[in-house]
């Protein structure tokens, strides 16, 4: 293989090399982006939960009675529901 030949290929080789560092830093920045919004939405949807959770609570504080009837008839429905079914 003539000198030429070689310098080719090493360069060809270098030149891949770089782009497939290029490549690589390109995918673990676009890596990183789907982590921090995969991260903030589980935050989100953590913090929305957590304010459901205040809001159930505070309603069955204020509202004693309607949670209770509430309560009832859901179990009522799904008792026959599954009385049917079963």
């Amino acid at each position: 293989m003539s000198k030429n030949t070689q310098d080719h290929h090493r360069n060809g080789a270098a030149e891949a090399a770089e782009a497939g560092a290029a490549y690589a830093r390109a995918a673990g920045e676009r890596l990183d982006e789907a982590q921090a919004s995969i991260d903030r939405a589980i935050e989100e949807g953590r913090d929305e939960i957590e304010r459901a959770a205040r809001q159930s609570t505070q309603m069955v504080r204020d509202n004693p009675v309607l949670a209770v009837a509430g309560a009832v008839g859901v179990g009522l429905l799904l008792g026959l529901a599954m009385r049917k079914k079963g």
